[in-house]
């Protein structure tokens, strides 16, 4: 019999073996576990009253691939947590945009664990759905952890929800596993240079905007691989926020023409 208070888990998917093996990793982690073979059938289950906290989705299946499942239930339920667990390595950015984070397959089961339980404790989950609709997040990267807090301080200042990294694996470990509208590098991750990092996850995720800080001008090149390079001691604070914001609006103006339809003669 399920406990009151237990966390409700729909998982979606067209492998059955998958379904099994997620459902006796989640119930063993303590959470009530539904399962659905299908968008279709995941619909129609929320349809007929099922009530769930969290879905987790496949990309790739026969007759609704997830992206088409994830625009449905953000329509239908726009403050329903909504993560992303394909083999897919680039996934669409209609699905990135759609779910609140993504979990590659074949992934250590604790990190989907870890990235359940974020989800679940985030402002941008269920229990604020107005505030997801609205709120930018934002990934930080920076290894001086001063200078990590102000920078924080800084943009939740501004309402966004920031996200926090202090070395560039765990930054690459976040873009890829969360819905992030915008990152602010540092230049020097403890030996390793941000235009790197920068280059890894612009081919992991294109249309993500990079700014990148830095106490020297960028070297040859550097420059395209990101999409803004401030110099740090000569940019004001708000200057950084107003270029995050001007690259994000950016982004959207070109998602929105994009899908415009055509016109026709």
């Amino acid at each position: 019999m399920e406990e009151l208070g237990t966390t409700r888990v729909l998982c979606v998917d067209d492998d059955i073996a998958t379904l099994e093996l997620r459902k006796v990793l989640l119930a063993d982690a303590g959470y009530a576990v539904l399962t659905a073979s299908s968008g279709a059938e995941a619909l129609g289950m929320i349809a007929e009253g099922l009530t769930v906290d969290l879905v987790l989705l496949d990309y790739l299946m026969p007759g609704m691939n997830g992206d088409e499942l994830a625009a449905k239930l953000r329509k239908q339920h726009p403050s329903l947590p909504l993560i992303a667990v394909s083999a897919v390595g680039q996934l669409p950015h209609t699905l990135l945009d759609a779910v609140d984070s993504y979990v590659q397959k074949g992934r250590d089961p604790q990190v989907l664990l870890f990235v359940m339980s974020q989800v679940l404790a985030s402002p941008q989950g269920h229990r604020d759905g107005e505030r997801l609709a609205r709120q930018r997040t934002i990934l930080c990267v920076e290894d001086d952890d001063l200078e990590l807090k102000l920078r924080k301080m800084l943009f939740e200042s501004f309402n966004f929800l920031v996200l926090p990294a202090t070395s560039a694996s765990l930054a690459l470990e976040i873009f890829k596993s969360r819905r992030v509208d915008a990152v602010v590098m540092d230049y020097w991750l403890s030996g390793k240079s941000g235009t790197a990092v920068a280059d890894e996850m612009k081919r992991f995720r294109p249309r993500i905007p990079i700014v990148m800080l830095s106490g020297s001008p960028a070297l040859p090149g550097e420059n395209m691989v990101v999409d803004a390079w401030l110099r740090k001691g000569s940019v004001n604070p708000d200057d950084i926020v107003n270029e995050v914001n001007r690259l994000i609006s950016l982004r959207a103006d070109v998602f929105r023409a994009d899908n415009l339809p055509s016109s026709t003669s």
